[in-house]
């Protein structure tokens, strides 16, 4: 669609001109068409990619998707969706830990890939303006919700802290702790240049160059950012490094919840060598964490009274499960080809262990990606 409206508006007066009428026509095609868009792509990567995912991962017989919920998105309705799915006595609390968790985890890697392809262009698509703020903030929008929406209606925030307090019992996280935690997110460059480029176009027609830190020949950004995990919250110091249209993105993160300490660190590279029309990059993470507590525990899952508090002297999992941790890692090679339309093929293996948008055991990694152009 941005490729069609580019080639039938870019020329015309429409596109830069600055009268009213025409900022007009420019702000109800944001408004009235590229806003539901980006709404329902990060409600469908929420609930699909995001939830399902996980409960797609975790599976085996402990949990099963049974379909999802769209609503219409604004202007056009309340926006929204939802996600539901049976469960089994066999499924853990750690699991449903990570399926309450996985909408705004896979939310958080739609930001990023957004982040990637502006750095690429060195410049901001205001029509994907809205798109980048619902996902990078959608963690924060939960968070903020948590005092409106009843316990009735289902909330994946009250979940997550709900069955984390289960497993991890020495002490406890509510959401006065999250809500402090979640103001670290507005320490994002690009969330101030995606409002700002969405005025800029309705004003002007034009896109918005990415102003960046000139290091050496190589221009970089950064970012904090607060993540959750099956085991506690983490905040994420992210990194951006770009020269010509080759941007290198690392990052280093740690938490501490429960009496455990955990970090990690990564890097992505898409697009690190190139030859001709083909381009080969990587994927690293390394970590140190809890050990995910998948076993089943001695009460059946559906016998578990999330709506209690949980008692510290007959938790689910011994003092010494709660506290063992270990090392672990993860590692792919991305191949894409593009002229015009082009593809990527991303293979990889990771260890046991807790990486976003990642199968939570030990696995290979296998992604496969189309781009069209027109």
């Amino acid at each position: 669609m941005e490729r069609i409206e580019g080639y039938f508006l870019r020329k015309t007066p429409l596109y830069y001109a600055h009268s009213a009428a025409c900022r007009f026509g420019r702000f109800s095609e944001l408004y009235l068409g590229w806003m539901p868009l980006n709404f329902f792509a990060v409600v469908a990567q929420h609930e699909v990619f995001g939830h399902g995912y996980r409960i797609r991962d975790i599976n085996r017989g402990r949990v099963k998707a049974k379909g999802y919920f769209f609503d219409l998105p604004p202007p056009y309705g309340r926006g929204g969706g939802a996600t539901s799915y049976d469960i089994s006595d066999a499924l853990t609390t750690t699991e449903e830990t990570s399926i309450a968790m996985a909408g705004v985890e896979s939310t958080a890697i739609l930001a990023l890939q957004t982040k990637f392809k502006w750095l690429e262009a060195r410049r901001i698509d205001p029509r994907q303006a809205v798109l980048y703020l619902l996902s990078q903030h959608d963690l924060n929008l939960y968070i903020g919700t948590l005092d409106i929406v009843d316990e009735e209606e289902g909330h994946d925030i009250r979940m997550y802290i709900q069955s984390l307090n289960l497993t991890y019992t020495r002490n406890f996280l509510n959401k006065g702790r999250l809500r402090s935690l979640s103001w670290m997110n507005l320490g994002d460059p690009f969330t101030l240049y995606a409002i700002y480029s969405w005025f800029r176009y309705v004003a002007c027609g034009k896109e918005t160059h990415i102003p960046m830190i000139p290091i050496y020949g190589w221009n970089y950004l950064c970012n904090i950012r607060l993540g959750l995990t099956p085991f506690g919250p983490e905040v994420f110091l992210e990194n951006y490094l770009v020269k010509g249209k080759k941007p290198i993105y690392f990052y280093m993160k740690g938490g501490k919840h429960s009496g455990n300490f955990y970090g990690g660190f990564g890097m992505y590279a898409a697009k690190f060598w190139k030859i001709r029309h083909w381009h080969i990059g990587f994927r690293l993470d390394g970590f140190k964490q809890p050990k995910l507590l998948i076993q089943s525990s001695p009460i059946p899952f559906t016998q578990i009274d999330f709506k209690q508090k949980p008692s510290k002297k007959t938790p689910l999992y011994s003092t010494s499960e709660q506290h063992s941790s270990a090392l672990g890692w993860g590692g792919s090679l991305i191949f894409s080809y593009s002229k015009g339309s082009g593809g990527e093929v991303e293979i990889g293996l990771k260890s046991m262990g807790f990486i976003p948008g990642t199968p939570l055991r030990a696995s290979p990694i296998a992604r496969l990606f189309y781009t069209l152009s027109f």
